[in-house]
């Protein structure tokens, strides 16, 4: 039996995990087929996602040629929006645990922040140009192909309360989609 309350805060939680999923990929072929039957899908999802049978599809992949030539592995659209509906619900638990200087997917930390802090730190290094100093800039070949995803899951548990509900979703359903 649906729990009426639970059920309508996950479709409203996925209806703002859309919003913002297609910030940015509002003209993917992906995006726009969702886009076609987007209150249907988000309620299929919700039904998945509730009755524990969601899958995710499989990825997307491509290449592009710049800066390097690399491989990119996409997420599916719709599991695009359930990575935004599970970043939606931790992020303010997670956000505690990183180090100022950690710029991707944070809120007031985009690239603007970024080039204000290397510029501090260059400054700071070089007696305000005064000096010679040295940047090294590197790519790790194959960095998020290689990660320990067992890892990483067992640290953001450490950190997630058990007892606590993340936007009205339990900690049961976040563990659930995060494995």
């Amino acid at each position: 039996m649906i729990n009426d309350t639970d059920f309508n805060n996950l479709t409203h939680q996925l209806h703002l995990a859309y919003y913002d999923a297609r910030k940015h990929k509002r003209n993917t072929q992906n995006q726009l087929e969702f886009e076609l039957d987007y209150d249907v899908k988000l309620i299929e999802l919700a039904e998945q996602i509730y009755h524990r049978t969601y899958q995710p599809k499989p990825s997307v992949v491509f290449m592009v040629n710049k800066p390097v030539k690399r491989e990119i592995f996409a997420a599916d659209f719709s599991d695009r929006v359930v990575h935004h509906l599970i970043y939606r619900a931790i992020y303010g638990d997670i956000e505690k645990c990183f180090i100022n200087d950690s710029y991707s997917c944070r809120k007031n930390k985009g690239s603007l922040y970024g080039i204000k802090r290397a510029t501090k730190f260059i400054r700071s290094a070089t007696d305000n140009y005064q000096k010679q100093a040295f940047i090294l800039k590197l790519d790790i070949q194959g960095y998020f192909m290689h990660i320990k995803h067992e890892v990483i899951y067992q640290k953001v548990l450490k950190i997630l309360d058990k007892n606590k509900t993340y936007n009205g979703l339990s900690f049961e359903l976040i563990d659930y989609l995060m494995k």
